[in-house]
Parts: structure tokens; C-alpha cells; sequence
């Protein structure tokens, strides 16, 4: 019994001088980044970038550090391609432009692949002996410690005004994932769970019913219909829309806008 007490005291002080250490070189390194200028080069991807040309000095500043921040504590890993200063600022800066009011940065992710095309991937089902194989093209994935991107795509929904943003779609997962589950409902304060889940839920059921039944679309016709799938790929659609084009989700979806407003602390409308 002696011996087990012990052992548990030891490994409960390796696990503290562990956080410790995390603690301390989590601060150095925050240290470090803030002597470090923006580089320039970085800059000029960033400058042709409609959102971002649209931020206030003191948010460009922000999400400048915040992308130096991102680069350094992630892993970008090329797949059948190179990995590029480009790719880097771009996918950083739009997954950090999401949070950037919420002050966080992804602590459960690890690694960014990048792919340069669309992704073919197969899914074999079996169905009661019978094997059905179905293939989808996909432009991105999040898998909780790692987001999967298509450059082609990624790249030509940086540079132009678009509904879609697959690298939005794939971070807002990551942030669902924070949660435990990928259920469409982010880490709230408890006082706001069951508004969102009144709000986003109803709109996510009359959505649904309507692309199944192929009711008028009415107002929801603004929504791309991937977000039917199921109620993470809604709050993903949602979030790619809350950002991208601010404005028609306020004007025709206003009370999901503010929770968005709420959930992201970021008034898009104001900037975008």
C-alpha cells in the first residue's frame, strides 16, 4: 500500500512538472513571436485578401500575430505537393480570423494536410452481404487533431467574394469537435445552450424537411443544401456564410446571426 502512495504521488508530480514545462515554453514562445515583425512576404498575400483589407488596424495587427502564433505551433504537412509560404498565411489567416475574438487557437490540433486537388475518397457499405461502393469529392476534412484542405479550392475561395470557404467550414468543425462531439453545438456557457439549440435546431428541421421534400426553399434557398446532411455540416454552412456574406444572413436569418454574433464575439456585418 506504502509503495502504491508512492507511486501515485510520483506520477502526479511528473504530471504537474509536465503542465509546467508545457506552461513555461507555451510563454516563451509567446515572447519570442512578439519581437518577431510580421513578415513582409506575408504580408502581400494578406493585402489581396477582401476581409482582410476590411479589418481595423487594430484587428489586422491582432490576426498578423495570431497567424505568426498558428504557423509556429501547427504542422502544415504537403500531400503530393510542396508546402508554400502562400498556403500557410492563407489557411492560418482564415482559421484564425474565426477566433480571433474568442482568444483561442485550435489547442487540440496538431497537424494541417494539404492536398492540391480535390480528394477522391471511396466508401464501401455493406448492406446485409451486398457491398456498395460510393465515391465523393471532397475539399477538406477535420479529424479533432488534424484538418485536412484542398489547396485549388481553398485557394480560389481566399482571393474571391464567395458563399463558400472551405477552409472556414473545416475549422469551424474543429471547433465543434471542442465540445466532445461533432453534433453542430460548440462549446457554449450553459445560459446559452438552450437558445442555441432552439434557434439553430429549428432552422436545421425546416431546412431538412424542405430538401427532403422538395418544398419551396423559400428564404433557405441562400443555404447551400450540403448543410441538410446533418446538423455539424449546418452549423459548417452556417459559419461559411456568418462570415463570408454577413449581410444576407442578417438580414434574412437574424436571429441565428446573433447567435453566431454571440458564439464568435465578431460582429461581421459591422466589418464585412
Amino acid at each position: 500500500m506504502k509503495n502504491l502512495i508512492i507511486a501515485l504521488w510520483i506520477i502526479l508530480f511528473i504530471y504537474l512538472a509536465y503542465i509546467l514545462f508545457t506552461y513555461i515554453k507555451y510563454k516563451l514562445l509567446i515572447k519570442k513571436l512578439s519581437k518577431i515583425p510580421f513578415p513582409n512576404k506575408y504580408k502581400n498575400y494578406l493585402k489581396n485578401i477582401y476581409y482582410y483589407q476590411k479589418l481595423p488596424n487594430d484587428l489586422k495587427i491582432k490576426i498578423e500575430r495570431s497567424i505568426l502564433f498558428f504557423i509556429n505551433t501547427k504542422k502544415f504537412v504537403g500531400i503530393k505537393t510542396n508546402i508554400t509560404d502562400e498556403m500557410k498565411v492563407i489557411i492560418s489567416f482564415y482559421a484564425c480570423l474565426i477566433v480571433l475574438n474568442r482568444n483561442e487557437c485550435y489547442e487540440g490540433l496538431e497537424y494541417i494536410y494539404v492536398y492540391p486537388h480535390t480528394m477522391i475518397l471511396d466508401n464501401i457499405q455493406n448492406n446485409g452481404g451486398i457491398y456498395n461502393k460510393e465515391t465523393f469529392l471532397i475539399s477538406g476534412e477535420a479529424v479533432g487533431d488534424s484538418v485536412v484542405i484542398s489547396w485549388d479550392e481553398a485557394k480560389k475561395d481566399a482571393y474571391h467574394l464567395r458563399h463558400d470557404n472551405v477552409i472556414i467550414h473545416e475549422f469551424t468543425h474543429e471547433l465543434d469537435f471542442e465540445s466532445g462531439i461533432v453534433d453542430g453545438v460548440p462549446p457554449l456557457e450553459k445560459s446559452r445552450y438552450n437558445e442555441w439549440i432552439n434557434i439553430i435546431g429549428k432552422n436545421y428541421e425546416e431546412f431538412k424537411e424542405k430538401i427532403i421534400t422538395h418544398k419551396s426553399l423559400e428564404k433557405y434557398k441562400l443555404i447551400n443544401p450540403y448543410g441538410a446532411t446533418n446538423k455539424a455540416e449546418f452549423f459548417a454552412v452556417l459559419s461559411e456564410m456568418f462570415w463570408m456574406k454577413p449581410k444576407t444572413i442578417q438580414k434574412h436569418f437574424p436571429d441565428i446571426y446573433k447567435e453566431f454574433k454571440n458564439f464568435f464575439n465578431f460582429d461581421t456585418a459591422k466589418y464585412f
